[in-house]
């Protein structure tokens, strides 16, 4: 995919962030992590999911798999404009007895089964810690037991993972409602990513292997995560031309779609934000910088982020050339139960709690998505009075009307030490702009932030604060607001 990245800067050139990188990571820079690929949302109703996400982000789809190109466990609808890639999916069948259990050995269990007057006993195992269907599978078996006529070697493996991945999608709606079940990185070397992810505690879903169709091949491999139930598929383009991955279905735009008038431009995919339970922050981080070769590129504490109610612990990782960033938190030791716990609650264990898409044009994106229906977190006139206060003291002027800003609830952090003087005598600085939308579906476990970078890499330290008193008064709504258990600092007597 082509980058239309805007905004970005060379690594040489000056920008702001809150803590600078202190490792590169060079020996993983040739064949590791380049970009992030897409991102897999798994739902029960994954077409009316696909549409709503179509009309309030102004997305494409351009692709498509299920019943109608042989994927008879799966449909997925895949959604793009420039570089932000959904894949929305959602199971066609309910089936419990075929699952990826990590650390457990699993059994596809067929009952004896009559066919041409004799009875079959089949019973298959699949080591599903450290391998993935074995290719000696029977493939009559397979023929009999999913209804596909005409199964053989080549297709006969397509098949079985097909089902196991849909298996495993049921599981984790049944745990979730609905989440980001896939993370989906473009990499230059598939097998040295895939062999080291293993090699540092990543489950093994799908071992390296070339798929192909008309458009051509890609080398493709799936690792899970011993310490959530993300999942990590690894893609290198070998010589694909075509819309998504090969076994999708290219689908045509329509005249009129919405994703044709989108007035904000949306760019790429920022970061990916996962939320963990207590004490889960270091041991999460270290998997990742094990596994993936990411490092360490900003932290905060609850000094930094927090309210008199509630707090966060976060450190972001990022690959080599920055284009993929991974804040993982944790709660922090604070009177009430927040943001964090309330995830953990309502999502059922760790998991990603926002993405972030990157604009050229907030203004123009936030207006567009609120005329399709979106809604936004509100922040209180308080902050932008403090706001205006602090870029007073620094005589430093936006590219944009405060006021608009105030208007549509868009939070501003900047960056004094990088003040430069223009003709008017004030001066320009780096900063970034952020907006939160409010829950995307019932429960409060998965929402969209768009933001626009002014040469400005940070997190916002500076906006942490509003967004947290803009998600309490959410929570208060919700009667989630609750004082925490005393082992975590609660007393609300």
């Amino acid at each position: 995919m082509t980058s239309l990245n805007k905004l970005a800067v060379s690594p040489q050139q000056q920008v702001s962030s809150d803590i600078l990188v202190t490792s590169r990571c060079l020996e993983d820079g040739d064949f590791g992590i380049q970009s992030f690929y897409s991102v897999r949302l798994v739902t029960s109703s994954a077409k009316e999911m696909a549409a709503y996400l179509q009309t309030i982000l102004g997305l494409e789809k351009i692709a498509y798999q299920g019943l109608e190109n042989g994927n008879s466990c799966l449909a997925s609808h895949v959604l793009r404009k420039n570089d932000v890639v959904l894949e929305i999916s959602g199971t066609l069948e309910t089936r419990t007895d075929f699952r990826y259990d990590s650390g457990k050995e699993c059994a596809l269990k067929v009952e004896k089964t009559e066919m041409e007057n004799k009875t079959m006993h089949i019973l298959e195992y699949l080591e599903c810690q450290r391998s993935v269907v074995r290719e000696s599978l029977r493939y009559n078996a397979v023929q009999t037991y999913f209804g596909k006529p005409g199964a053989t070697k080549q297709n006969g493996h397509k098949i079985v993972l097909e089902a196991a991945t849909a298996s495993a999608v049921a599981d984790f709606i049944s745990i979730h409602g609905m989440g980001v079940f896939d993370i989906v990185f473009l990499v230059k070397d598939v097998r040295r990513v895939f062999s080291k992810a293993v090699a540092a505690g990543a489950l093994v879903i799908r071992q390296p292997e070339i798929t192909k169709d008309k458009n051509g091949s890609v080398l493709i491999a799936t690792v899970g995560t011993p310490v959530s139930d993300l999942r990590h598929t690894l893609v290198e383009l070998v010589d694909y031309k075509g819309p998504y991955l090969p076994g999708y279905a290219s689908v045509e735009p329509k005249q009129g779609n919405v994703a044709q008038s989108t007035a904000g431009f949306l760019c790429d995919i920022d970061h990916c934000v996962q939320n963990f339970s207590w004490n889960e922050l270091n041991v999460s981080t270290q998997f990742y910088i094990s596994a993936f070769g990411l490092q360490k590129f900003w932290s905060v504490d609850d000094k930094d982020v927090s309210t008199v109610n509630s707090g966060l612990r976060s450190i972001v990782l990022t690959n080599t050339n920055q284009k993929v960033k991974m804040p993982i938190n944790e709660p922090a030791t604070a009177k009430m139960r927040g943001q964090i716990e309330e995830f953990y609650d309502y999502y059922g264990g760790p998991g990603v709690q926002h993405i972030a898409i990157r604009t050229d044009d907030i203004i123009g994106t936030v207006l567009t998505m609120k005329k399709r229906g979106i809604e936004f977190n509100s922040v209180s006139s308080t902050y932008y009075k403090q706001l205006g206060e602090r870029l007073d003291v620094y005589n430093i002027e936006l590219h944009e009307d405060l006021k608009i800003l105030k208007e549509h609830h868009i939070l501003l952090d900047f960056d004094p030490n990088t003040r430069f003087k223009q003709q008017n005598g004030k001066f320009h600085c780096h900063y970034i702009l952020q907006i939160f939308t409010n829950p995307i579906h019932d429960r409060p476990t998965l929402f969209f932030e768009i933001i626009q970078r002014h040469n400005h890499n940070g997190f916002g330290k500076g906006t942490f604060r509003g967004l947290f008193e803009s998600i309490e008064e959410q929570q208060k709504l919700r009667g989630t607001l609750v004082c925490t258990e005393p082992k975590y600092g609660g007393n609300c007597q």
